[in-house]
């Protein structure tokens, strides 16, 4: 093991958490539970009982940035969101393809199924290749997103996706990648997933396509 892995390696793990209690105290669309937790320190310590409410979706995620490497385009959407109500420009923000993963379901599956429902693209297992996955907000939030760069052919995408039985309004568009990270990097998209694709995509383009290549 290099300096550097070991400067990165965990400290602590699972053991080292001690669940004293958990409570569910809401259930809707979403779900929201309290945990009293003690934890070991750095210092060698035990950290004393703490209570904390984390936001539960009782389901993981998965993102899709669905990829036309012929006119290097991707597809973006916009739509509506109410935790960007206080935004100063505007609350409906540009994304990629994301959504729940239904229960009994694979992320490759949700993957295939967000992807026709929010932009009408037909992806394969075989079109996709899932490079990160990450936790959006993780003081609050138990929410984990499986995120996948998805070889597609965006010569045909539409213009509206989303479905009705899930109130969901989308404007579905094709930019250029490079412009799109522009776009990240001036603010206009601010949704953190679609960040993350976005600039691992420009940064390692070599690598995925190499990885469709095989």
């Amino acid at each position: 093991m290099s300096n550097t892995d070991n400067l990165f390696s965990p400290r602590f793990f699972h053991k080292d958490v001690t669940i004293h209690k958990k409570e569910r105290m809401f259930k809707s669309y979403f779900a929201m539970d309290s945990y009293d937790v003690s934890y070991k320190r750095f210092d060698g310590k035990e950290s004393p009982i703490v209570t904390r409410e984390l936001f539960e979706r009782d389901s993981y995620a998965v993102a899709v940035l669905a990829w036309d490497e012929k006119t290097d385009e991707i597809a973006l959407i916009e739509q509506f969101r109410p935790g960007a109500l206080s935004d100063p420009v505007t609350p409906w923000l540009i994304e990629i393809v994301a959504g729940i993963i239904d229960k009994g379901e694979s992320t490759v599956q949700t993957a295939i199924r967000e992807a026709k429902e929010e932009i009408g693209v037909n992806i394969s297992e075989n079109d996709l290749f899932c490079f990160k996955t990450v936790y959006p907000s993780p003081g609050c939030i138990t929410e984990k997103v499986t995120l996948y760069v998805a070889k597609t052919d965006l010569s045909h995408l539409g213009n509206h996706g989303g479905l009705e039985s899930e109130c969901e309004d989308i404007r579905v568009f094709k930019a250029k990648l490079s412009d799109a990270y522009e776009q990240v990097l001036h603010g206009r998209i601010n949704n953190s997933i679609a960040m993350i694709g976005i600039l691992y995509l420009m940064h390692n383009k070599e690598e995925v396509l190499k990885h469709f290549a095989k």
